[in-house]
């Protein structure tokens, strides 16, 4: 399976605008703590996940704003926006 990295692009443009426009410019995240699923076990739905670990959504925020003040990315940023995206769509319906 293959997307194009600018169609994700514009999915994501889309996404945040109607967002802006039904929830504000900012976002009160209710929860903070979240089990992890290594990523061997997530995507292997015929066995029930052994390793959980927690996640922490404001540490992931925090990470993620370091990339507000200098591009210092690493690959492991997609995965706290992923989290952070994820919360989100937990309590806001468009």
């Amino acid at each position: 399976m293959i997307i194009r990295v600018d169609d994700l692009q514009k999915i994501a443009d889309t996404l945040f605008s109607k967002l802006k426009k039904n929830v504000g410019l900012e976002i009160d995240i209710s929860k903070d703590y979240y089990w992890n699923i290594s990523d061997d076990e997530l995507y292997n739905p015929y066995q029930e996940p052994k390793t959980l670990t927690i996640g922490q959504l404001s540490d992931d925020i925090t990470e993620l704003q370091r990339l507000l003040e200098k591009d210092e990315t690493i690959s492991y940023d997609i995965k706290r926006f992923a989290e952070v995206l994820k919360a989100i769509s937990l309590d806001f319906v468009f």
